[in-house]
């Protein structure tokens, strides 16, 4: 229990740290998008953030996001946003796949600046497997909390889901949506995140 309580608080600490901003920023803008769906969005977008984060240093994942991999994240990218604005509801297949793809994508191109918790969950994913990739969701669960949280609050507070609803918001996800899109299908993607990481303290 200590391992987790422990993970959970390491991914709760970097929410503010510039390189999680290339995780969690397509994430809040993916349930902003999302109006009739956003829990389903907000879930299945940790488990993919989560697995593809934990898959390259287990060892089942080694697709580098270069050349023409980048431009069909970028499709995939703006797909995704497409899909959760479709979604009338929570068992809309379009809300997981948007959010499950969605996180995916983040995942694989997240540099994460890695705490001591992360660390032990990359250095091991490829001897302990299932153990590992639980404490990557844990871990997940808080450096994304801001996009469950606003998932979330609709059910405890009508009044944030009233204005959650609004038009206006979903299309300023939207827009970041689009920013995100474009900047990955160009190329400049990876630019960004190196910057952060550096801003972070990574390198």
């Amino acid at each position: 229990m200590g391992t987790l309580i422990e993970t959970l608080t390491e991914g709760i600490g970097v929410i503010t740290w510039a390189c999680t901003l290339t995780v969690l920023a397509p994430g809040v803008a993916l349930v902003l998008v999302a109006r009739q769906a956003r829990l389903t969005v907000a879930l299945y977008y940790v488990v993919g953030a989560a697995l593809l984060a934990w898959a390259p240093a287990a060892g089942h994942w080694s697709v580098s996001a270069r050349g023409a991999a980048v431009v069909i994240a970028g499709l995939l990218a703006a797909g995704t946003y497409v899909a959760a604005w479709r979604a009338q509801s929570h068992s809309s297949p379009y809300a997981t796949g948007a959010g499950i793809v969605g996180g995916a994508l983040a995942g694989w191109l997240w540099r994460p600046c890695v705490g001591a918790r992360l660390g032990d969950i990359l250095n091991n994913a490829a001897t302990s497997g299932a153990r590992t990739f639980g404490l990557m969701l844990v871990y997940m669960v808080g450096a994304l909390l801001p996009v469950l949280l606003i998932a979330i609050a609709p059910y405890g507070v009508p009044a944030i889901g009233r204005a959650l609803d609004r038009r206006p918001v979903a299309i300023a996800g939207a827009i970041v949506g689009a920013a995100y899109a474009v900047t990955l299908a160009i190329g400049r993607y990876d630019d960004l995140i190196g910057e952060l990481y550096r801003i972070s303290g990574g390198i």
